[in-house]
Formats: C-alpha cells, structure tokens, sequence
C-alpha cells in the first residue's frame, strides 16, 4: 500500500494519511481495552459485593430459622411438660386413692391382730413358762445325777490317792532309813566317785520314770564322757541329745564344767547338764558356766522337760544350725532368768501346799481334796506357762542375722 494513501478519521471524519489512521486506531483499541479492563474490574467488584450480600442475606435467614426452631422446640417442650405434669396429677390423684384404701385395709388387719396379741401372748407365756419349770426340773435331776456321779468319783479316787500316797510314804520311809543305816556305815570310807553314784543312779532312775519314751542309757565307769546319755525321740526319730554328769561333790572346780564340755562336744550333744550340789561361788540352784547347765539334783528332770520340749519343736520345725544356735541361747537365758525362777518358785510353793494338804486331810476331809484340785490345776498351769514360754522362744520369727 502507498505511504501517500488516505484514510478517514473515524473520530470527526477528515480526510488523514494511513499512518495517522493507524495510529488512532491503535489509541482506539487501547482506550477500548481499557475500557474493558475497567467493566471487568467493575463487574467483579459487583460480583463481590452481591455475593457478600447473597451470604449475609442467607446467614441472616438461616439464623432466623434456627431462631424459629428454637421458639417452635420451646413450644414443643412446654407443651409436652403440660401434658406430663397432667398425667403425673393424674397418676398421684390415683396412687393416693388407691394408698387409702390400702392404709384403711390395713388398719383393719392391724386392729383385728390386736385382738387376737392377747390370747396369743398369754398362750406363749404359759407355754414358756411350763418348759421353763421343766427344763429347770431335768436340769435339777441332772446336776443332782453329775454331781453324784463326780462325788463317787472323786471318793474312790480320793481313797485310791490315798492309799497309794500312804503306800508311796511308807516305801519312802523304808528306803531313806535302809539308805541312811547304808550311808552311816560307809560315809566314812566312801570317795567322791563312789558317793556320785547314789545321785546318779538317782537321776538316772527319775529321767526313766519320766520319759520313758526315751533312749536313755548310763555311761560306763571308766569310758569318756559323762554319766547318763539321754537321746529324745518323737515319734521314734531322734531329736538330739543331753549328756548328764550327776556326781555328789564335796567343793566345787571349774574343770567340773570344762571335762563336761568337752565331753559335751565328743558325744554330739545339743546340751549338757551337770547335776550338782556344790556351785561356783555367789550361785546356787541353776546357772550357765561355759554354755554347760549347773542345776540342783532336784530340778534335773524339770530343766530336762523343758529343753526337750525345746528340742522336739525345734525338730518338727525343721530350723536351721544358726537359728538353733540362736533358740538355744535365748532358752538358756530364759531358765536362769527371774520369770522362770519365779514359776520354779511358785511350783515349788504349791508342791509343799500339796504335802501339807496331805498332813491335815484326815481332819478337813472334804475341804482338802476341793483345795488339792484347785492348787493341782494351778500347778500344772504353771508348768504349762513355762512350756508355753520355751515354745514361744523356739517358734518365735528371729531377724536374719548378715554374715560378718
């Protein structure tokens, strides 16, 4: 095309060269994409701000419906709350109605009953009273056919007592005199052996009668160890051992204790005792020396109860070496300590009280053998008491002892 063509203005229509024609229409299209830029922002604007309005028109109408759900949900409640507490009168009015028939029935029951409470409860008391009298007769013929059952009883068995003490003293008598002409005639040429053999044989003798259960056997003269070997047995298993040196001694030696022990230790004795008349000085009676008893003649077979009611709960109980170790030195401590010397010294009490019952039986007959049986129950309880002790020290929980 020609520079030198023209054009006709399309703004007022004068005659104007291509290029100029170009120009303007370049100004056109950019005035008119403004233009359209212009509405598309404007529209989007208004699109905007109608669908703001179209949320908060429907955030207005649904909160509006949740208001009129509400007000229609509170009408519904009320009118279901009318209805219940209706039907709630209704059902009180009935229950009320239907309780005062019912208290008035049961008034009537009630009054008919105490009609009757009277001839009942007079019937019960005559019927009460007669099984009452009754049972008072049998128990009466009861008690009567006891208690003379336990007077024959206890007067055969008081004869029979008494026969066999009177027997007991008189055989008594007969040996301490055969014994002292005896001694009379030989005190004098007698050594110290030879008078410990009395006490031995003594004790010896005693432990037999007292534990014939027993394996109890004499150490003959001339062999180590002491002179009576006393094994416990239960139920036909050995228990352990006592080794019992039993010599009648003018003065008393520490080496009476120390050939003991050692002949404690050769025998595989739990406990030695040496019964003896003469103790160190300052003791008397029973004492520990050297982990050896030292008691009086006398008590042997009491100290011998105790320890071997020691040793067969101990067996039974299945305890080791070192609480063995440790039962048999709290028992030790137990029989030289003042509550057992204190029961020793009740029994004692109440043995000599028996032997005096005995001397005044003949004038107060019945009221003797009433005080014996109390003073024998008491004595046995003692005894008991003391037993129960070594059983409390033998079964007691001992701490555990930590290895040095």
């Amino acid at each position: 095309m020609s520079t030198s063509a023209t054009e006709s203005c399309p703004w007022c229509g004068s005659t104007i060269s291509h290029a100029r024609f170009s120009e303007i229409q370049q100004r056109i299209r950019a005035e008119e994409q403004r233009r359209v830029s212009a509405m598309e922002a404007d529209i989007k604007k208004r699109e905007a701000a109608i669908r703001q309005q179209v949320e908060t028109t429907a955030n207005q109408r649904v909160l509006l419906a949740q208001q009129q759900a509400d007000e229609q949900r509170k009408k519904e409640l009320a009118a279901q709350r009318a209805a219940l507490e209706k039907d709630r009168d209704t059902q009180l009015l009935k229950h009320q109605a239907e309780f005062s028939k019912e208290r008035a029935a049961l008034q009537e029951k009630v009054l008919a009953l105490q009609g009757q409470e009277a001839a009942i409860r007079q019937q019960v008391e005559t019927t009460v009273n007669q099984r009452v009298l009754l049972a008072q007769q049998q128990a009466d013929e009861q008690r009567k056919k006891e208690l003379a059952a336990q007077r024959a009883a206890l007067e055969k068995d008081r004869d029979s007592q008494l026969l066999k003490r009177q027997a007991e003293f008189s055989r008594e008598k007969e040996a301490l005199q055969r014994k002292l002409q005896a001694l009379q005639r030989q005190v004098e040429r007698k050594t110290p052996n030879d008078l410990g053999d009395g006490a031995e044989i003594d004790v010896y003798d005693a432990l037999r009668d007292a534990f014939p259960d027993d394996k109890i056997t004499r150490v003959d003269k001339g062999q180590p160890g002491g002179d009576i070997l006393h094994e416990v047995l239960h139920n036909g298993a050995s228990c352990g051992r006592i080794l019992i040196d039993a010599k009648n001694r003018q003065s008393w030696q520490q080496q009476f204790v120390t050939k003991l022990r050692a002949d404690q230790t050769e025998a595989g004795a739990e406990h030695a005792i040496l019964a003896t008349t003469v103790f160190p000085a300052g003791k008397k009676e029973l004492v520990i020396e050297s982990d050896v008893i030292l008691v009086n003649p006398a008590r042997t077979v009491h100290i011998v109860d105790l320890l071997r009611s020691a040793m067969v709960r101990t067996h039974v109980l299945g305890l080791s070496i070192k609480e063995r170790a440790t039962k048999k030195s709290r028992l030790y401590e137990y029989i030289t300590g003042p509550t057992h010397a204190q029961r020793v010294r009740e029994a004692e009490k109440l043995t000599d009280d028996l032997l005096e019952l005995d001397v005044q039986e003949k004038k107060t007959h019945d009221n003797v053998w009433k005080k014996r049986g109390t003073l024998a129950t008491r004595l046995n309880a003692v005894l008991r008491e003391a037993e129960t002790d070594v059983a409390s020290i033998v079964e007691a929980h001992e701490p555990a002892i930590s290895a040095a």
